[in-house]
Formats: C-alpha cells, sequence, structure tokens
C-alpha cells in the first residue's frame, strides 16, 4: 500500500520559514539538501513531514511546476507510473543524486502530487 510521505510547501526564505515553524511549534529540521537550485529542509512535524522549498531569488510566487505539493512514498512505484500513462495524465520523471526516481502529475483539480520509489 503507499503511504503519505510528506507535503511540500514553496517559501520565500527557508531560514526564515525554518525558525518559525522551530519557534513556534517546536519543529526540527531532519534532512536539509540541495536540487539543482533549489534548498530545500524537510522537517518533523510530529507524525509527518514538511518540506519546505525556497528556489534562487525567492520570487513571490512558485516557479512553474508549482512546488507545493503532496508526495507519497509508492513501493509500486513503476507500476503506478505506467498506470498514470495508460490514462493520458501528464508525468514528470525525476532522479535524484542518490539514483532513487519521483515522478510528479496533476490531479483532477490541478494539484501536484509527487510519487517515491524510496522515502528519504
Amino acid at each position: 500500500m503507499a503511504t503519505l510521505n510528506h507535503i511540500g510547501i514553496y517559501v520565500k526564505d527557508l531560514g526564515k520559514s525554518l525558525a518559525f515553524y522551530e519557534e513556534l511549534f517546536g519543529f526540527k529540521v531532519v534532512n536539509s539538501f540541495t536540487s539543482g537550485e533549489a534548498k530545500i529542509s524537510m522537517i518533523d512535524i510530529g507524525g509527518g513531514t514538511l518540506e519546505l522549498v525556497q528556489r534562487p531569488g525567492s520570487p513571490t510566487a512558485p516557479p512553474d511546476g508549482n512546488w507545493s505539493h503532496v508526495a507519497i512514498h509508492d513501493p509500486k512505484f513503476d507500476e503506478t507510473v505506467a498506470k498514470l500513462e495508460k490514462k493520458g495524465i501528464a508525468t514528470r520523471l525525476v532522479t535524484m543524486s542518490n539514483g532513487s526516481r519521483l515522478c510528479f502529475f496533476s490531479d483532477p483539480d490541478g494539484h501536484v502530487i509527487e510519487i517515491m520509489e524510496k522515502s528519504f
């Protein structure tokens, strides 16, 4: 069965957002990394993970592709990608530096969904 991995949101200032969530709720960073020019931090929100993504230049709106998304770890990654393709749903496949694969697509209402081959 697939499980929720994290919810990702786009932020203007990663440091400011990390301080906000830690000072207000006590949430701690569990992982930080970069993906291309994006700075990303994963924070434990007590029962889940929130991914904060900052793109270069801190634009006032998310870049193309809308970096606010729901991410699902799916052990049947290849099977699910094949189902999406069979339904004619546009996908964007990404291979991370560690070799794990991600697949981004939109739900019927345009919300971005990410499926992950491996959890962080």
